[in-house]
């Protein structure tokens, strides 16, 4: 029974590393569980079925996509007590435009220097901490939003967030379905 206790503390408290890329190769969702077992863990198929509809796995789905994000919704408390406590240890966000002319090269400058802005006070308002960041604005062939995010994640964390938001756990196991209509009876 004290084996399964210190197991369970060790896999609690075990680092998870998780790696979000995207560059012109590849796009990839990691986790790696570098401490004990040496093992990582790809996400990349379990995102697109978020997002994508099963017939057609290439084309988003706008039905996917809102549900993805109504669970999104109903899930950030939790996702936000969560990584308040974790410390961001890398963030490259490099935003590649292209433009025919230098009027429009400017406009894509601007823009982007405005969503770098937005995307880095979402990110700080989201982590604890940002060890290493770059941001990049680069006049391309070809448009192209390029991206890295790593930092460790551990089990307790979750459990943490559980524990904050608990009020809000019944909700989230056991949902309303539909909407009352006010001002009118079951009979009409």
């Amino acid at each position: 029974m004290i084996y399964v206790l210190i197991l369970l503390i060790i896999i609690l408290i075990t680092p998870i590393q998780v790696v979000i890329t995207k560059d012109e190769t590849r796009s990839d969702i990691d986790f790696y569980f570098t401490r004990i077992f040496n093992l990582r863990l790809d996400f990349d198929e379990f995102i697109k079925a978020l997002f994508t509809e099963a017939d057609t796995p290439e084309k988003l789905s706008v039905s996917k996509v809102v549900r993805t994000f109504q669970s999104y919704r109903r899930f950030s408390p939790f996702i936000r007590t969560a990584t308040r406590i974790v410390p961001l240890e890398k963030l490259t966000l490099i935003i590649k435009t292209k433009g025919q002319s230098l009027e429009r090269q400017t406009w894509n400058f601007v823009v982007s220097w405005i969503l770098i802005a937005y995307l880095q006070n979402l990110v700080h308002s989201y982590f604890k901490s940002v060890k290493d960041e770059y941001y990049n604005q680069v006049p391309a062939e070809k448009s192209a939003l390029y991206f890295e995010f790593r930092f460790n994640f551990r089990l307790v964390y979750l459990l943490f967030s559980l524990i904050k938001n608990i009020k809000r756990l019944p909700k989230l196991i056991n949902p309303k379905k539909g909407r009352k209509k006010y001002g009118t009876t079951p009979d009409s």
